[in-house]
This record gives structure tokens, sequence and C-alpha cells, in this order.
């Protein structure tokens, strides 16, 4: 599951859901993101993210391109992005330990519900 969060208003935009992320797939929900905020991504000044190889190089390119600046945080530091961790936290403890997934299609139509 691959989620964004606008730390100003905390919305959530999830952007996929497969068992098998790769790098090609986190470039291509990039670009969904992208297109689906059309005007609103002007109002962004950065992406945050963490060290997993799932962020490439082409995947920081897609937000270099509409002129947000890149942070990756620094290793074994979780305050770095709180309002992420803090979110994951919750959708591990509220939406994954009481419910019982099916499938991939199962918790795609469940998390848009949230």
């Amino acid at each position: 599951m691959l989620i964004f969060i606008q730390h100003g208003t905390r919305r959530l935009h999830l952007v996929g859901v497969t068992p098998h992320p790769t790098g090609a797939w986190a470039v291509q929900q990039a670009r969904n993101l992208v297109m689906d905020l059309r005007d609103r991504i002007a109002g962004l000044r950065f992406v945050i993210h963490d060290r997993d190889p799932l962020f490439t190089l082409a995947f920081r390119e897609v937000f270099e391109a509409e002129g947000l600046r890149i942070i990756t945080t620094l290793p074994r530091t979780p305050r770095m992005n709180a309002i992420c961790e803090r979110v994951i936290g919750t959708l591990r403890r509220e939406l994954l330990d009481r419910i019982l997934i099916l499938n991939e299609h199962h918790l795609a139509s469940y998390s848009t519900n949230i």
C-alpha cells in the first residue's frame, strides 16, 4: 500500500495496493498522483520519504518536474516524518488488526471508504 499524506490538511491519498511493489510501480503511482492532483500540486512544496529502495531516481524526478523538493529522512529517525508514522500506526491498529482482508481488491475498496 502506498499512501501520500498532505501534512497541512492531513489528507490521505491512497495511490496503490500491490503485494509486490517495485520501483517502476512506485513511479507509476507517483505519476497517477500528480495527474489526480492537477492544479492543487502547485500548493505543495515537499515530498518526504524514507530510504526504501522503492523510491528510485525516477520516482524523485516525477515530483522534481513539478517543482517539489525531495527530502529523504535519515536512517532510524521516525520523528522526521512523525505524521506519516502516526498514520501508518493508526492504519495498522484500526484497519489491519480488526479486519480480515480477503484479497487486494477488498483492501483497495475498503481503504477508499476510510
